[in-house]
Protein backbone atom coordinates (compact mmCIF):
# COMPACT_ATOMS: atom_id res chain seq x y z
CA UNK A 1 0.00 0.00 0.00
CA UNK A 2 1.49 3.34 -1.14
CA UNK A 3 1.92 6.32 1.89
CA UNK A 4 -0.29 8.95 1.51
CA UNK A 5 1.65 12.01 2.10
CA UNK A 6 -1.32 14.07 1.80
CA UNK A 7 -2.07 13.09 5.32
CA UNK A 8 -0.44 15.39 7.91
CA UNK A 9 0.24 13.55 10.97
CA UNK A 10 0.14 15.78 14.23
CA UNK A 11 2.77 14.12 17.07
CA UNK A 12 3.54 16.29 20.42
CA UNK A 13 7.37 16.84 21.13
CA UNK A 14 9.11 18.59 24.25
CA UNK A 15 11.60 21.44 23.98
CA UNK A 16 14.26 19.09 24.27
CA UNK A 17 12.98 16.63 21.57
CA UNK A 18 12.55 19.19 19.21
CA UNK A 19 16.23 19.84 19.63
CA UNK A 20 17.37 17.03 19.47
CA UNK A 21 15.49 16.67 16.13
CA UNK A 22 16.91 19.73 15.00
CA UNK A 23 20.77 19.17 15.99
CA UNK A 24 20.52 15.51 14.18
CA UNK A 25 18.71 17.02 10.95
CA UNK A 26 21.41 19.97 11.07
CA UNK A 27 24.54 17.38 11.53
CA UNK A 28 22.75 15.19 8.72
CA UNK A 29 22.71 18.19 6.42
CA UNK A 30 26.32 18.72 7.17
CA UNK A 31 27.48 15.31 6.11
CA UNK A 32 25.26 15.37 2.53
CA UNK A 33 27.17 15.70 -0.21
CA UNK A 34 24.21 15.23 -2.80
CA UNK A 35 24.67 17.34 -5.61
CA UNK A 36 21.56 17.69 -8.39
CA UNK A 37 23.13 17.28 -12.16
CA UNK A 38 22.57 20.96 -13.68
CA UNK A 39 20.70 19.62 -16.77
CA UNK A 40 18.18 18.38 -14.16
CA UNK A 41 15.47 20.19 -14.22
CA UNK A 42 13.90 20.61 -10.67
CA UNK A 43 10.45 21.88 -9.00
CA UNK A 44 11.10 23.41 -5.74
CA UNK A 45 7.08 22.48 -4.33
CA UNK A 46 7.87 18.39 -5.02
CA UNK A 47 9.13 16.37 -2.41
CA UNK A 48 10.92 16.36 1.27
CA UNK A 49 14.75 17.41 0.67
CA UNK A 50 16.65 16.97 3.92
CA UNK A 51 17.78 20.91 3.95
CA UNK A 52 13.87 22.22 3.47
CA UNK A 53 12.93 19.79 6.46
CA UNK A 54 16.01 21.13 8.71
CA UNK A 55 14.90 24.37 8.04
CA UNK A 56 11.38 23.80 9.10
CA UNK A 57 12.38 22.24 11.81
CA UNK A 58 15.00 24.99 12.93
CA UNK A 59 11.75 27.28 12.56
CA UNK A 60 10.07 25.38 14.69
CA UNK A 61 12.78 25.49 17.70
CA UNK A 62 14.07 29.05 17.07
CA UNK A 63 10.39 30.80 16.05
CA UNK A 64 8.14 28.39 16.77
CA UNK A 65 6.58 28.40 13.51
CA UNK A 66 4.59 25.15 11.37
CA UNK A 67 3.14 24.10 14.58
CA UNK A 68 1.23 25.03 17.74
CA UNK A 69 3.30 25.56 21.26
CA UNK A 70 1.24 25.57 24.34
CA UNK A 71 2.87 26.02 27.73
CA UNK A 72 1.87 23.42 29.84
CA UNK A 73 2.97 23.52 34.16
CA UNK A 74 6.03 25.09 32.97
CA UNK A 75 7.54 22.96 29.96
CA UNK A 76 6.59 24.32 26.47
CA UNK A 77 5.32 21.46 24.13
CA UNK A 78 4.71 21.51 20.38
CA UNK A 79 2.21 20.08 18.31
CA UNK A 80 4.62 19.60 14.67
CA UNK A 81 2.42 18.46 11.64
CA UNK A 82 4.25 16.50 9.15
CA UNK A 83 3.61 14.61 6.40
CA UNK A 84 4.26 10.32 6.76
CA UNK A 85 7.00 11.44 4.36
CA UNK A 86 8.61 14.01 6.32
CA UNK A 87 8.14 11.61 9.89
CA UNK A 88 10.09 8.75 7.43
CA UNK A 89 13.20 11.63 7.02
CA UNK A 90 13.00 12.35 10.44
CA UNK A 91 13.07 9.13 11.94
CA UNK A 92 15.85 7.87 9.53
CA UNK A 93 17.80 10.58 10.81
CA UNK A 94 17.12 9.78 14.09
CA UNK A 95 18.21 6.52 13.58
CA UNK A 96 21.41 6.95 11.61
CA UNK A 97 22.20 9.06 14.86
CA UNK A 98 21.61 6.09 17.11
CA UNK A 99 23.62 4.24 15.01
CA UNK A 100 26.25 6.57 14.60
CA UNK A 101 26.82 6.99 18.35
CA UNK A 102 26.50 3.34 19.07
CA UNK A 103 29.18 2.37 16.87
CA UNK A 104 31.58 4.82 18.62
CA UNK A 105 30.53 3.99 22.41
CA UNK A 106 32.36 0.92 23.86
CA UNK A 107 31.14 -0.93 27.52
CA UNK A 108 33.25 1.52 29.38
CA UNK A 109 31.49 4.32 28.67
CA UNK A 110 29.61 5.15 31.83
CA UNK A 111 26.13 5.20 31.51
CA UNK A 112 25.28 8.87 32.24
CA UNK A 113 27.93 10.31 29.01
CA UNK A 114 26.47 13.25 27.01
CA UNK A 115 26.90 11.11 23.66
CA UNK A 116 25.38 7.41 25.36
CA UNK A 117 22.52 9.94 26.87
CA UNK A 118 22.00 11.31 22.86
CA UNK A 119 22.16 8.40 21.76
CA UNK A 120 19.28 6.36 24.16
CA UNK A 121 17.09 10.07 24.02
CA UNK A 122 17.12 9.61 19.77
CA UNK A 123 16.57 5.90 19.78
CA UNK A 124 13.51 7.03 22.35
CA UNK A 125 12.04 9.54 20.07
CA UNK A 126 12.55 7.38 16.56
CA UNK A 127 10.38 4.62 18.93
CA UNK A 128 7.72 7.44 19.61
CA UNK A 129 7.87 8.57 15.92
CA UNK A 130 6.92 5.40 14.92
CA UNK A 131 4.34 3.93 17.24
CA UNK A 132 2.50 7.50 16.06
CA UNK A 133 2.67 7.59 12.24
CA UNK A 134 1.56 3.34 12.39
CA UNK A 135 -1.09 4.43 14.18
CA UNK A 136 -2.47 6.19 10.86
Amino acid sequence: MPIDDTLTILIDLDQDEVTLVVGVLQHAADECRAAAPSDVATDDDTGITLGRLTARWTDIAERELHCAVVNLHGERLFTVPLTAEGWYQVRAALSACVAQLSGALDDSVHASDPDRERMYRALHLAHKIAEATNDR
